[in-house]
């Protein structure tokens, strides 16, 4: 996990840049939809300093009373605290990773519209059973013939979705996954991030942008 950690906190980086989905490859590239929002703008740039920060005063700012956090009834600030360093959750990194892959809007922006970090989890653009579908995060990712780092080079993924085969081992450092065009091979699970992993929702209470839910799972 060390790997994808460093890949994320190099996105956050990038995305302080207009540029940041122009220097990089693939249709999932992270890029940051809500510049023109004003109150979305300002919202992400909150975030990401009390991520960076590790500010929890900072961050409960930002989120609703009620924040879902789960889908088994845990919600709430306090709840929410309490998972940010809990070894069980590890919510600190989980939103660093989130908020590293840019910020989305839904298509239908009205009472019922959100906004998303992951940007792509705001989108109905990825054709697959929500948990089969995986985003290879990274440019040019191997795929290999086995699940060794000394397996055969078959191909390479750019920031697109992937299906996972099967769910390997949690201590297996490969995973099987068939691209979109149909290609099988083994992806390193650092580079492999779940469409139904951790999410940041934003919705407009009261005309301001507040953090909804912070959740993981369909």
């Amino acid at each position: 996990m060390r790997v994808f950690y460093q890949v994320m906190a190099a996105l956050l980086a990038q995305l302080a840049s207009p540029l940041a989905a122009e220097a990089n490859a693939g249709p999932l590239v992270p890029r940051d939809e809500c510049v023109g929002d004003q109150g979305l703008a300002a919202l992400g740039e909150k975030l990401r300093h009390a991520s960076r920060d590790r500010d929890t005063d900072a961050l409960m700012q930002l989120v609703d009373d009620n924040i879902q956090l789960d889908f088994g009834g845990g919600s709430g600030k306090r709840e929410l605290e309490q998972r940010l360093t809990s070894p069980d959750y590890n919510l600190w990194n989980e939103l660093g990773a989130a908020i590293a892959l840019g910020c989305g809007i839904s298509p239908a922006m009205n009472g019922d519209g959100y906004a998303s970090w992951p940007w792509y989890f705001s989108k109905d653009i990825i054709p697959l059973d929500p948990f089969e579908a995986f985003i290879v995060t990274g440019e040019h990712v191997r795929l290999r013939s086995g699940a060794s780092s000394s397996a055969t080079i078959i191909g390479a993924v750019s920031w697109d979705y992937v299906r996972l085969n099967d769910y390997p081992p949690e201590d297996a450092a490969y995973a099987k996954v068939e691209t979109r065009n149909g290609l099988q091979g083994y992806i390193a699970k650092a580079y492999l991030r779940s469409l139904v992993d951790y999410r940041l929702v934003a919705t407009k209470r009261d005309g301001n942008w507040r953090v909804t839910a912070f959740i993981a799972g369909d």
